[in-house]
């Protein structure tokens, strides 16, 4: 596994330092009580000190917060992350039914809450997503999935999020271009990324 500390000054390197004003942390003791499940180390790291961001403006990676978004009614916290990434009436809705229906090629895996299944973590401007495989008891050890919509195509990546994450931002991920389309560059000053919130705030897009 992936040395959390070593990844994240690594990554820091090309997106940039945290946020000016810092970011409130996550209670993510409360998740399991919560979701049933802990969340992997390193990208419960990633978002203490990140937050919920826009790489390059193009990949947003999701984050629990406790405010809620400009949606009314839907729940916050862990049970929004929960909603918000799993969308039971979008997009992975639509693949947990051609996964029942035994249409492999459109889903090739199960969807949460099945054992085993899929969980969104991000996606893009294309329209690409990227999830966990929950494929054992250890999130720790969760390959990521992405679906890489233009290219019809799913691809399993032998890592975590971070692995994945450093492996798209310096390009040695074979998609890179499209899990970052059009490729890193500065957004802000001296970063590589928009600040979109944290457990205390979202901010609109």
């Amino acid at each position: 596994m992936v040395n959390i500390d070593e990844a994240m000054d690594r990554l820091g390197v090309v997106i940039g330092p945290p946020p000016e004003d810092g970011v409130v942390p996550v209670p993510w003791e409360l998740a399991p009580e919560v979701m049933g499940f802990q969340l992997p180390a390193d990208y419960r790291a990633f978002v203490d000190r990140y937050g919920m961001v826009s790489i390059s403006d193009e990949l947003h990676v999701y984050a629990p917060s406790s405010e809620p978004t400009s949606k009314t009614g839907q729940p916050v916290g862990f049970e929004g992350f929960l909603y918000y990434t799993t969308d039971p009436y979008g997009y992975c809705a639509t693949l947990a039914q051609a996964y029942a229906d035994g249409d492999y090629e459109e889903c090739p895996y199960p969807v949460f809450p099945a054992e085993g299944g899929l969980l969104k973590w991000a996606n893009n401007w294309n329209a690409d997503q990227f999830f966990w495989l929950m494929r054992g008891p250890d999130p720790d050890r969760w390959p990521v999935v992405a679906r890489f919509e233009s290219r019809q195509k799913w691809d399993l990546f032998e890592g975590g999020f971070l692995e994945f994450l450093l492996a798209a931002v310096t390009r040695q991920h074979r998609y890179y271009r499209d899990v970052v389309p059009g490729g890193m560059k500065q957004v802000t000053e001296g970063r590589a990324y928009h600040f979109r919130g944290d457990w205390s705030k979202q901010l609109p897009r």
